[in-house]
């Protein structure tokens, strides 16, 4: 499929953005990278900050297109389950998005899709563990998305898949009933 002159920008961007940083990160070096006139860039995107948010937006939408199947199992621990392998799924598929993310930790537009999509996955969980008899579902919740957010930043920084899959096993044992 051939990528229009649009998505080639934000294609560059992400990953300029994931290797140097956003502040680090000219447009006029987007537009070479891209093989596009700067003019271009803004004639789609008006500013960086948009373009950033474009980025950005468009990045949440492949992670909740991929996370879908994993968010909408009916067992509820299998659910516990498939959230606790979100993080080495989505990082494995989407590297330079989540280093993008990384990042960006203190942007807040950032913050705000980050947020979003969180909350529709915390929702589900608070749900899980209504179903499975927990006296705080909201508070097992909080953990666990803690627990997440820490996982997928030590699984981009390290890359050790083994040592990653032995924490998500021991994490994993904690939650499962039977």
């Amino acid at each position: 499929m051939v990528k229009t002159k649009k998505e080639i920008i934000l294609d560059t961007a992400l990953d300029l953005f994931a290797e140097k940083g956003y502040d680090a990160t000219p447009t006029s070096l987007i537009a070479r990278e891209a093989g596009v006139s700067e003019g271009l860039i803004f004639k789609h995107y008006i500013n960086k900050e948009n373009l950033l948010e474009a980025v950005v937006k468009a990045g949440y939408r492949r992670i909740t297109d991929k996370s879908k199947g994993l968010v909408s199992e009916d067992d509820p621990e299998k659910l516990i389950m498939n959230v606790l392998d979100m993080p080495f799924k989505l990082v494995e598929e989407e590297k330079n998005f989540w280093r993008m993310q990384f990042r960006l930790v203190d942007e807040e537009i950032s913050q705000r899709h980050h947020a979003r999509y969180s909350q529709s996955v915390m929702q589900t969980l608070v749900g899980a563990f209504k179903r499975l008899g927990y006296k705080e579902p909201e508070l097992e919740t909080e953990v666990l998305m803690l627990i997440i957010e820490g996982l997928w930043r030590h699984y981009l920084l390290n890359e050790d898949k083994e040592h990653f899959g032995k924490m998500i096993n021991l994490i994993k044992a904690k939650y499962r009933q039977g």
